[in-house]
């Protein structure tokens, strides 16, 4: 019975137009399971004019990569990411990137995506690297 009323209170609230945590993370828009697969990140943990550090954390380890580019309809530039021990955090290096530039990457694993698509901007040429206080432990 308990069950039930779980059920048709998701139902009903549903029903009503109350956002439903689905609805709130957004997972309805991405593949099945891919929104649990990635439980922290991804995060831009340092960004220069030349390059990006990515760092994130997954539920399971796997064959991770990040697929990147200048447009969000081309990321046809990939990278593979490097494991910690026990396979659930990762991190990956862009390089080759060109200053001031915005660029997308999505997280793949095992070649499929995994959650969203990402961005962020390269600093002026010669500026400084910024660095993100959310870290991923290594």
């Amino acid at each position: 019975m308990k069950h039930l009323l779980v059920l048709l209170s998701a139902v009903g609230m549903m029903a009503l137009g109350t956002p439903t945590y689905a609805q709130v993370a957004g997972a309805q828009s991405l593949p099945a399971g891919a929104q649990e697969q990635i439980t922290n990140g991804p995060v831009a943990e340092m960004v220069s004019d030349s390059s990006c550090r990515l760092g994130w954390s997954s539920r399971a380890a796997g064959n991770m990569s990040v697929q990147y580019g200048p447009e969000r309809g081309q990321m046809s530039q990939k990278a593979e990411a490097q494991d910690s021990a026990d396979g659930r955090n990762h991190h990956v290096e862009l390089t080759g990137l060109q200053p001031n530039t915005r660029y997308f990457f999505q997280v793949m694993r095992d070649g499929q995506p995994v959650g969203g698509v990402g961005t962020f901007r390269t600093v002026g040429s010669g500026d400084p690297p910024e660095k993100s206080k959310a870290i991923i432990p290594q």
